[in-house]
């Protein structure tokens, strides 16, 4: 049903009212303190009093007040996020499931060059526990942040290889059409903000650079808590960032938006 006609208050203006003929707003608007005698009658001519039906021509007559039509009765949408062109932009959850998704195919991809190395650390890491739990029984008290050496010699070719798949990985992805394997699973592609299609090679580098740089850090003994803090506000930025851009999309001025990009 829609809002019978009448004076409400004017959307634009709270000071104001205006009349709703039942379908749309009309011009006709009149302050909400009505005016004086002395106001309406010096120097004009006479208008019709509040209650009172006007003639023709004049504006319609006040009824007293009623309820202003609601919000889905006049339309209004909750404003989404878009690129300055229109496009609508990709939820958090997508961009974190997609990145899921990605974080798994680079990790197969990558798993025949690392995966002596994962072998030889979790053997180091279950000689360690073994040698904590022996100590503890003994009376020994070691301390909890003395990792052996021999984890940092396995963990690291881990790192720098898995590393070097998922930039080559994103790298031809996001240049060639914009979304890897786990953006196009869900939905999302990444553009520049300003401009749309698959990003040119020095935004991707950029992008690619900032997400990567804060993984490899983590594994620095010395920064790797700062780094993974970091890491972690990074992905949580778009939450409250307005055009939803974490740090690495800030850097290469890019945003993730839904749907697929046209090729150049």
């Amino acid at each position: 049903m829609t809002q019978p006609s009448g004076w409400y208050d004017d959307p634009q203006d709270p000071s104001k009212l205006r009349y709703w003929d039942g379908v749309i707003w009309t011009d006709h608007v009149t302050p909400k303190q009505a005016p004086s005698l002395e106001q309406s009658t010096i120097g004009m001519a006479p208008q019709p009093t509040w209650g009172e039906q006007g003639t023709a021509g004049d504006r319609p007559a006040y009824p007293g007040p009623a309820p202003m039509p609601t919000w889905q009765q006049q339309g209004y949408v909750t404003p989404q996020a878009t690129t300055p062109d229109g496009v609508p932009l990709s939820g958090w959850w997508k961009r974190v499931l997609a990145r899921i998704i990605d974080g798994f195919i680079t990790f197969v991809i990558a798993l025949p060059l690392t995966g002596y190395f994962l072998y030889r650390y979790f053997q180091a890491a279950i000689d360690y526990a073994d040698k904590r739990v022996q100590q503890a029984q003994g009376g020994a008290q070691p301390s909890p942040f003395a990792l052996p050496t021999e984890l940092y010699v396995w963990i690291i070719p881990v790192a720098l290889v898995s590393v070097l798949v998922a930039v080559v990985y994103e790298y031809l992805f996001l240049t060639h059409s914009g979304a890897t394997w786990g953006k196009k699973a869900v939905g999302i592609s990444v553009r520049l903000r300003e401009t749309p299609g698959p990003l040119p090679s020095s935004a991707a580098w950029r992008r690619i650079g900032v997400i990567n740089g804060l993984q490899l850090l983590s594994f620095i003994p010395i920064l790797g808590n700062l780094a993974s803090i970091a890491g972690l506000l990074n992905y949580l930025w778009p939450l409250w960032d307005p055009n939803k851009q974490a740090w690495h999309d800030k850097a290469a001025k890019t945003n993730v938006a839904v749907g697929p990009q046209p090729k150049r």
